[in-house]
């Protein structure tokens, strides 16, 4: 297929602008465990209850429950450009390390796969980090104390492990075969709190916009958790240059409008000329 200059014109500045840059590659990050969440600049500690499964077998286990607090030299990402920030564990498998770690930086769709293998059935890995986004979007920006923190990372793992009803919603239960915590920590003030964040998770008001940033171990055997790092949605404009045009794409396609635009006007003054030439 053949086309005119102009039309030709227009079509290259429109794959220019449509065709991403090159996606950065996958990379990691070093991290140091600094203790629990910081919320309103004070690390906030944990609460205290036993889960199952756990690191240790898939009986009950006495764990600390609450954010994770990190340190790090790589300021790289957006997540990490303060040299601190909170995560959240999504592995009931492995225990923390408080040590250093190297983590794979990965996204939502890593994170996906993996809870579609260990979760298989019709809430499938895609819907739970949905859910997770969703929690975010919902309550992460009113987190300021340790029973919050508690309550939060219950909610993940309840959206990450456990058996949603038949009406979609996840429950944080002594007897969920999927996550369960012990009858004492079932009516906790935190375990309150994050079923009430589960039951309106569908229906409560955005209080944020936040993405999802996945850190999976890095290391040759497990030595640590696998854990979720939620950022402000509005702060990755800065990064949007890895997948929008170059400006010269743009100046390339408003030419080629401009081109096109004018082409009938000046097909017109020829043709007045024209006549004009006939009639003299």
């Amino acid at each position: 297929m053949k086309l005119n200059k102009i039309n030709g014109l227009l079509m290259t500045g429109f794959l220019a602008a449509v065709t991403p840059l090159s996606a950065v590659d996958a990379a990691n990050i070093v991290v140091n465990y600094s203790g629990s969440a910081i919320l309103n600049g004070q690390q906030v500690g944990y609460q205290y209850g036993q889960i199952a499964p756990n690191p240790a077998s898939s009986g009950l286990r006495g764990v600390g429950i609450g954010g994770i607090g990190l340190t790090t030299h790589d300021t790289d990402y957006l997540f990490s450009s303060a040299g601190v920030f909170n995560a959240w564990c999504v592995d009931i498998y492995n225990w923390m390390s408080t040590g250093t770690s190297v983590y794979n930086v990965e996204t939502g769709s890593e994170l996906a796969g993996l809870l579609t293998g260990l979760r298989p059935g019709p809430f499938d890995g895609a819907q739970r980090v949905n859910d997770l986004l969703g929690l975010a979007n919902t309550v992460y920006s009113t987190l300021a104390t340790r029973v919050d923190s508690a309550a939060f990372q219950l909610a993940v793992w309840a959206i990450t492990y456990g058996t949603p009803d038949q009406n979609g919603q996840y429950r944080i239960t002594a007897n969920d075969p999927g996550f369960r915590v012990d009858a004492h920590t079932a009516i906790s003030e935190y375990v309150a709190m994050a079923n009430d964040w589960l039951a309106n998770l569908d229906v409560a008001a955005r209080t944020g916009n936040f993405t999802l940033t996945y850190l999976s171990d890095a290391g040759a055997s497990r030595s640590t958790q696998n854990l979720i790092v939620f950022t402000p949605a509005q702060l990755s404009s800065t990064i949007q240059s890895v997948t929008v045009s170059e400006p010269g794409s743009f100046m390339l396609i408003l030419l080629g409008w401009v081109l096109f635009a004018a082409t009938p006007g000046l097909e017109a003054s020829r043709k007045l000329r024209y006549r004009l030439a006939l009639d003299n």
